[in-house]
């Protein structure tokens, strides 16, 4: 069998499971009521921000709008939203492995790297969806909620973006969102080929992050050797576009190594489950 049709197979059982649209409704559902919210009681955080400029500036109209709230989502949310990659990740294979079909499946002509990879290459596909999803729809639901305009962006100092640089600044940093979740993605898939259940992958994957996450931004001096070989301290590349000007030779460098742990991931996945003795 092709690997393009076992491919399409894949895409369609992850696609079959209740698991896999959790992200998908908790974004639908979450974001247009923030949004609604905000355009019913305000947004205190800028208010408090805008109040210590007005004695230098003077704003007309509100800078409050659907750009402004999807870069504070997205600022927000980079922490937690793993979870709705790990959820789906890190039961791709050990599903399958805990219930038995495999011993169904490798009996017909299929090759285990055939399977792997075209688990694996749904698995990416998945990520770039919901990413895509996440960030088209809080861009055009901010947009019919909140408007439009220009993005002021906070990071050492204000950043006033056109709205049509604000929205080429989006692009770019969720592409570069993509790539950072594919390294969770990996790590998932690698910790589901090795159990037999679902629960176990998906919290050793979210224990892993989590604690990665929080000795990345801890600001103690005797973690600054282990940093570097953690994928965590990368995760925040995505918020670089809105810098004043993006460090693309910077971008290049942390994507170099984001790419590096998720084909070491995928490498480890791929010689456990070949080995894998999938009959007993």
């Amino acid at each position: 069998m092709k690997l393009n049709k076992i491919l399409k197979f894949e895409i369609l059982k992850i696609f079959s499971r209740f698991r896999t649209y959790i992200g998908f409704l908790t974004i639908a559902i979450l974001l247009p009521v923030v949004m609604a919210l905000v355009k019913r009681y305000g947004f205190d955080v800028h208010n408090r921000l805008f109040d210590n400029l007005t004695d230098y500036f003077t704003f007309t109209g509100s800078v409050v709008n659907g750009y402004l709230i999807s870069y504070y989502l997205m600022t927000i949310l980079w922490v937690h939203f793993p979870f709705f990659i790990i959820l789906v990740a890190g039961d791709v294979v050990s599903y399958e492995t805990g219930t038995g079909t495999f011993r169904m499946l490798l009996t017909r002509p299929i090759s285990r790297s055939s399977v792997i990879i075209a688990k694996y290459l749904a698995t990416i596909f998945y990520t770039i969806l919901i990413i895509s999803f996440l960030g088209i729809f809080s861009i055009v639901i901010g947009k019919i909620i909140l408007g439009g305009g220009d993005l002021m962006v906070f990071n050492k100092g204000i950043l006033i973006l056109s709205e049509k640089e604000a929205i080429h600044r989006f692009f770019i940093a969720y592409l570069l969102a993509i790539w950072v979740q594919i390294v969770v993605a990996s790590l998932a898939f690698f910790f589901s080929t090795l159990a037999k259940g679902s629960v176990a992958p998906i919290i050793g994957t979210y224990a892993v992050v989590l604690s990665s996450i929080i000795i990345s931004i801890l600001k103690i001096d005797a973690l600054d050797v282990i940093k570097p070989f953690l994928f965590t301290t990368y995760f925040d590349i995505f918020f670089t576009p809105f810098r004043e000007s993006i460090p693309y030779k910077e971008i290049i460098s942390e994507c170099f190594r984001l790419g590096i742990f998720s084909l070491a991931f995928f490498i480890m996945s791929y010689i456990n489950f070949v080995r894998k003795d999938i009959c007993s």
